[in-house]
């Protein structure tokens, strides 16, 4: 009955669609093709490796410390993104009916209630996804505030920071920071931090966890990012607010996450000689020299991973098979990023969506160069890329970061720059044999991932740009719906002209922090052509959007 009367309460307060006949979750509006939505994603158990036999029992002890904390952080995103959601998905805990089993399926996979693949459009009740999803007030708009910062321009810095929630308060925006807002998730992840460091005989293992316990506590990850790229054993970890996408406002808000890694030490290894590649990969973009300031100095460390445990944002579908990270400019400057592969991933994604779904969009004799060895070696590409370009832009005669400049189109220009600036970097490094195989093979793994990403639509930041490169390269004549029943085919020469093009293009948006032009960009190449809905309809029934880890309690 206590449920029942909260799920009641929950259509009155946040506009669920409900009746208040009674009847719990049957008066909840659902989505009529709910239980077809569902049925494009692939739930598959991704919590075992074969790395786990070789942990020594310390190790296995600090993992067991670091899934507990994984699990808060799975419940603090929930908060940053759908509280009242949470509610709901719990209530289909124990469902039986198929509705009722797609609807929790569904929101575990998008953690709420609206549809990622759908521009967020509500799949459960009829309230319109918030922008700000709810680190700022939801009915907050981009117009307000932009107008409120200008009028208080001394407390944007606090309003924009990524780790403060915005509130209304007497009629003026107050922030909290995350430490003191999400407190009750965040001080119990700090104290198993704390715990699997008090475990592990690996002292860089120990000093991080115990820097990133603090840092929980804080809102200050300079340190603990610091440490976290000098890490050296089998077990990483990436925890904490990351990864901005979910703020679909000002684009600067970090949303919680956690990944869970065991590292493949005879794989990294193998990755060494990119390294030393990336102050000549910056120097060789084509760019303006203001726009790539000089990488010499700083670190680039690169791991392969099995991920065993995602949770929080980078769990919320669209699964990433690599990141690189800190976001932070200022570890760049002092230290540099670290790229991490993770190989599980990158192989569930290439088997279960890329191969099958570009069998049925490019040409027999295109889909079939696809190649593990390639998709790997594309998708590290794009992580360097991420790290490569301007960093920081002049306005008013200030300094201030890219993602500042851009506000919300920074993540989808700076995921074209990354996608376009590997494709760019692979024939210099093929030349030079870091890169071996065919540039073909390459190019088709990056075509396979835009298609993946198109299908998810303009809610997400990969979505968008991938989308609009795609229409660039059809618009250039690079790509051609012309092969085998209307397939798609590419010219190589071709391509590597228009990729060149087009990053130069990107890179001066970020350079420049345009917003405008960012914006006119993706206004006129975000349309799905009728030659490339026809055949993504075609694999509507036969390949999966995408797959969904879920893990063994």
């Amino acid at each position: 009955m206590r449920l029942l009367n909260s799920i009641l309460a929950l259509c009155l307060v946040s506009q669920l669609g409900c009746s208040s006949s009674g009847g719990g979750q049957a008066d909840l509006v659902i989505a009529p093709d709910v239980v077809k939505r569902a049925a494009k994603l692939a739930p598959m158990d991704l919590s075992q490796s074969p790395l786990q036999s070789g942990l020594a029992d310390w190790e296995r002890a600090v993992v067991d410390k670091l899934v507990q904390a994984a699990s808060h952080m799975d419940t603090v995103f929930w908060q940053q993104v759908d509280p009242e959601g949470m509610q709901i998905f719990n209530s289909f805990a124990g469902a039986t009916s198929d509705q009722g089993k797609a609807v929790r399926l569904m929101m575990d996979a998008n953690y709420g209630r609206w549809d990622r693949f759908q521009e967020f459009a509500p799949f459960v009740g009829t309230q319109l996804h918030p922008k700000g999803a709810y680190v700022f007030p939801t009915d907050l708009t981009q117009q307000e505030l932009d107008a409120y910062i200008a009028a208080h321009p001394e407390e944007k810095a606090a309003l924009l920071s990524p780790f403060t929630v915005v509130r209304r308060s007497a009629g003026r925006l107050v922030t909290v920071p995350y430490h003191e807002a999400y407190a009750s998730y965040v001080l119990p992840t700090a104290s198993l931090l704390e715990e699997a460091a008090a475990l592990s005989q690996n002292v860089s293992l120990a000093t991080y966890l115990r820097l990133q316990a603090n840092a929980l506590r804080t809102d200050d990850y300079f340190q603990a990012d610091l440490a976290w790229l000098d890490l050296n054993g089998n077990v990483d970890l990436s925890i904490g607010p990351q990864e901005t996408q979910d703020d679909l406002l000002s684009g600067q808000k970090a949303f919680y996450k956690a990944n869970i890694l065991l590292v493949d030490q005879v794989a990294a290894n193998q990755l060494a000689k990119y390294k030393a590649e990336v102050p000549a990969l910056q120097e060789n973009l084509p760019v303006d020299p203001k726009y790539k300031p000089s990488q010499t100095g700083t670190m680039t460390p690169m791991i392969v991973a099995d991920d065993i445990r995602r949770a929080g944002q980078v769990r919320s579908i669209m699964e990433a098979v690599a990141f690189s990270l800190p976001n932070d400019r200022r570890v760049w400057e002092a230290k540099g990023a670290k790229k991490v592969m993770m190989g599980n991933f990158l192989s569930a994604r290439r088997t279960t969506v890329l191969e099958p779904l570009a069998r049925v969009v490019l040409d027999d004799a295109v889909a079939s160069q696809m190649n593990g060895e390639a998709h790997f070696t594309w998708v590290l590409m794009h992580e360097i890329s991420h790290t490569l370009g301007p960093r920081e832009v002049t306005k008013d005669g200030k300094q201030i970061p890219v993602t500042e400049a851009l506000g919300t189109y920074y993540s989808p220009i700076e995921e074209g720059k990354a996608d376009i600036g590997g494709l760019y970097d692979l024939p210099y490094l093929i030349g030079k044999g870091v890169v071996t195989g065919s540039l073909a093979s390459h190019y088709v793994s990056y075509l396979a991932e835009a298609l993946r990403s198109i299908r998810f639509g303009l809610g997400s930041p990969y979505g968008v740009i991938r989308l609009a490169s795609w229409n660039v390269f059809v618009e250039k004549g690079v790509l051609r719906a012309d092969g085998t029943n209307g397939r798609f085919v590419f010219d190589v020469d071709s391509m590597t002209v228009a990729v060149r093009e087009l990053l130069v293009t990107l890179i001066t948006i970020e350079g420049e922090g345009d917003q405008a032009s960012a914006s006119a960009f993706i206004a006129s190449h975000t349309t799905v052509t009728a030659e490339l809905k026809s055949l993504l309809d075609a694999a509507e029934t036969t390949v999966p959007f995408e797959f969904v880890p879920v893990y063994k309690q």
